[in-house]
């Protein structure tokens, strides 16, 4: 099971060198996800990074600059998958390049996973999960429904949303194929702390990273 973090929409204290030392730790995949940066900062961000790690950055806007940086692969909005002109020009660009890259979207709903996809994606992010106040599900998710969604279509399927150290069990036990973090970590003063919390939980559970 995947251990992945997304970024803060707005950038905090210190960032870059808490992303760095994660993957120091043992983060598989960072989903950068900045909507309002421009391509020259995302650049800039980019390079705040080691780039022994970029292999493992999953880029959700400016998705032209894989063409620039070796990442790991993009993540595609409603918005990049729309049939406007631009958006079809930019996957035709990609098209080639992303043979070799991991392509991911979101769902908010377990039902929608059954529909027929514009692109063959590598796993798909699920949620809001969680609701992170008594660790249960949010309404419209329940247990049985996202098993059967994983092996009724194969899909690999990622929790998002109210995901922290205590739901990683219940995950695994569902056949998830990983758990990404965003507010566990970064609503903290120390999010480098809290990510080695995730990881020890995931040691604890004999969870490889």
């Amino acid at each position: 099971m995947l251990l992945m973090v997304i970024t803060p929409s707005k950038t905090v204290p210190d960032e870059a060198d808490a992303i760095t030392r994660m993957f120091e730790h043992g983060l598989q995949f960072l989903h950068l996800r900045k909507p309002k940066f421009t391509t020259v900062r995302m650049k800039q961000y980019l390079d705040e990074i080691p780039k022994q790690y970029h292999n493992r950055i999953i880029i959700h806007s400016h998705h032209k600059l894989i063409l620039k940086y070796n990442l790991k692969g993009v993540h595609y909005s409603s918005t990049h998958l729309s049939s406007k002109l631009k958006y079809r020009w930019l996957r035709f660009r990609l098209k080639f390049k992303l043979n070799s890259l991991i392509k991911s979207r979101n769902h908010t709903r377990t039902n929608s996973l059954f529909e027929k996809e514009i692109l063959d994606f590598d796993y798909y992010m699920l949620g809001t999960m969680f609701n992170n106040v008594n660790n249960e599900f949010y309404s419209g998710f329940y247990e049985e429904s996202i098993k059967d969604v994983i092996n009724s279509t194969g899909k690999k399927v990622i929790a998002r949303g109210g995901t922290n150290p205590a739901i990683i069990g219940k995950c695994k036990e569902m056949g998830l194929y990983g758990i990404a973090f965003k507010s566990y970590i970064w609503n903290s003063a120390t999010p480098f702390q809290q990510f080695l919390n995730i990881v020890d939980a995931f040691k604890q559970l004999q969870i490889p990273l």
